[in-house]
């Protein structure tokens, strides 16, 4: 499966400087112009799912894409919205870049729950019966041979998310399926429109580190149920390989990214290797991040 994480097009807010939170405002001008540069770049891509957002400026991108898909139904989530940024939504960044932190924000823990709650759900209506052979080349991405022929050149990020992927084992063993998987079984494209900082919030979350289970303690009555629980949000949903090129996992401002850039993650399903033979687990690696090549004006004039 080929997960396509796309930040909304510009707002007016956006040009302004100024906080959006869950103020919502359309696409400006440029927003839409940005939307369908996208919807242009991904126009080979057989979409098999679009998610996004409630607010407005990811909802009409991701329609602006979808209206270029023959099959991708638009899907709503509201575990996609933006991040809740109290009184600081509707102000100057400038302004009150300072005490940010003392303006009543959604806190991060909700914003990592929240996000682990809706990728744990995702992984769980993808699951395959079985792992295959070899990490799948397919779907589709601008750089196969049929987008090749109508669009260009390859796309370099889109190369990378391609072919640097082909050699990860898979080993072809029978598993149960979900009761929620769908007829993708591990493969096809999913694109997910949402925000700025839901995208950094889902990159902290697939990279932070494991935490040990005597972190929080297990006693009894009701404190290992507890603590499972707790464990369970600590674990990434995805077991991610980050590329050694993409050094900003530990800075902060490594993890901004513009209007409808792309960051692509490919997900696999391997074995488990558990004793009672139960259970696939899910890996992934980091193909590329606040990609912006769709809005370089080369890409443009190649897609006309």
């Amino acid at each position: 499966m080929l997960l396509y994480l796309v930040r909304h097009g510009q707002t007016q807010l956006n040009q302004q400087g100024i906080i959006q939170g869950r103020l919502d405002f359309p696409l400006s001008e440029l927003g839409e112009e940005q939307a369908q540069k996208l919807g242009d770049w991904l126009k080979m891509v057989p979409l098999h799912q679009v998610l996004s957002s409630p607010l407005k400026r990811a909802h009409d991108t991701a329609r602006i894409v979808c209206a270029q898909q023959a099959k991708a139904k638009l899907h709503i989530d509201e575990r996609l919205t933006a991040t809740s940024a109290g009184q600081a939504e509707g102000r100057p960044w400038e302004e009150i870049k300072d005490k940010f932190d003392d303006m009543g924000c959604e806190p991060d823990e909700e914003i990592a729950e929240r996000l682990h709650s809706w990728l744990s759900s995702l992984l769980t209506t993808h699951t395959p019966q079985t792992s295959g052979a070899a990490t799948p080349i397919s779907p589709l991405t601008p750089t196969s041979a049929s987008a090749s022929a109508s669009a260009g050149p390859a796309s370099p990020v889109l190369e990378r998310a391609l072919s640097s992927i082909k050699g990860l084992p898979r080993p072809g063993i029978l598993r149960t399926p979900s009761k929620e998987t769908n007829h993708t079984g591990g493969k096809g494209v999913v694109l997910v429109v949402t925000h700025q900082e839901c995208i950094s919030a889902l990159l902290k979350l697939l990279t932070k580190p494991s935490i040990s289970p005597t972190a929080h303690g297990a006693g009894v009555d009701g404190a290992q149920a507890e603590t499972d629980t707790q464990m369970q949000l600590a674990k990434s949903p995805i077991d991610l390989h980050v590329p050694e090129q993409f050094d900003f996992v530990h800075t902060e401002d490594g993890r901004q990214i513009g209007n409808t850039a792309v960051a692509i993650v490919r997900v696999w399903w391997e074995d488990s290797g558990r004793p009672d033979g139960e259970g696939l687990e899910v890996r992934g690696r980091l193909e590329a991040w606040g990609s912006e090549e769709h809005l370089q004006d080369q890409w443009s004039v190649m897609s006309v």
